[in-house]
């Protein structure tokens, strides 16, 4: 069982204002929230936490009898208003079956599904978990997300199933690069996916380049898939 968080000053990290987080913890509690734990490896205060970036920090909870993701934006951020931009990609992004599931949110924090497991970058995947990830990033290409984090590999997870994470940078474009982005990580790049993508795929470099060119000019995925 997971330990409850200890000071409810750490959800206002790094001010850990007593006001603030109080408030904080009362607008979760309308939203569904009924408990909130001390858990991951970011030490923060005298409480653990999931893990934390320059805008935001996020927590283990319970919402509904399901284990949750709470993502809250730091006070100190400089970059005001991330959250509500992030859930309003993350919502639409849900409506092709892309991203943890969003439970409920406000101007400064999201509820989302919790996603366990291995991130892409760990290596832990094969070529259908490839062709999975390709189609989500066409889903994101049609809706024209453009997630814009893809290529790092450490915004995917390869769990139970695989789920695209972190829609913090993500806008809307009339290009967007998501399968771009990812088939030049997984075929191109000089990285560890495609250490691991060479175990599984033969391929020519100069022929993915083509069939990028290729998906351009028609989105067409499954033709991309076939050909790979």
């Amino acid at each position: 069982m997971n330990a409850l968080l200890t000071d409810i000053k750490s959800l206002d990290y790094p001010i850990y204002s007593l006001k603030r987080a109080s408030l904080l913890e009362e607008s979760l509690f309308i939203k569904g929230i009924d408990k909130i734990y001390s858990y991951g490896k970011t030490e923060v205060g005298s409480d653990k936490a999931i893990g934390k970036g320059v805008t935001s920090i996020i927590f283990l909870g319970s919402y509904k009898n399901k284990k949750v993701t709470i993502k809250i934006e730091r006070p100190d951020s400089k970059r005001k208003g991330s959250i509500k931009k992030e859930a309003l990609y993350l919502i639409e992004a849900n409506k092709y079956g892309v991203g943890p599931k969003i439970y409920a949110n406000d101007e400064r924090f999201i509820i989302m599904e919790y996603i366990g497991g291995p991130l892409l970058i760990d290596g832990n995947f094969d070529n259908k978990d490839i062709y999975d990830i390709l189609r989500q990033c066409n889903s994101l290409d049609l809706s024209r997300i453009d997630h814009r984090q893809i290529q790092g590999g450490k915004h995917i997870i390869c769990g139970k199933r695989n789920v695209i994470i972190d829609f913090e940078k993500a806008h809307y474009s009339n290009t967007p690069k998501n399968v771009t982005s990812f088939l030049s990580m997984c075929f191109l790049s000089d990285c560890l996916v495609r250490e691991r993508v060479k175990e599984l795929f033969t391929f020519d470099e100069e022929y993915i380049k083509t069939l990028l060119k290729e998906y351009k000019s028609n989105y067409n995925i499954e033709s991309l898939i076939d050909n790979i």
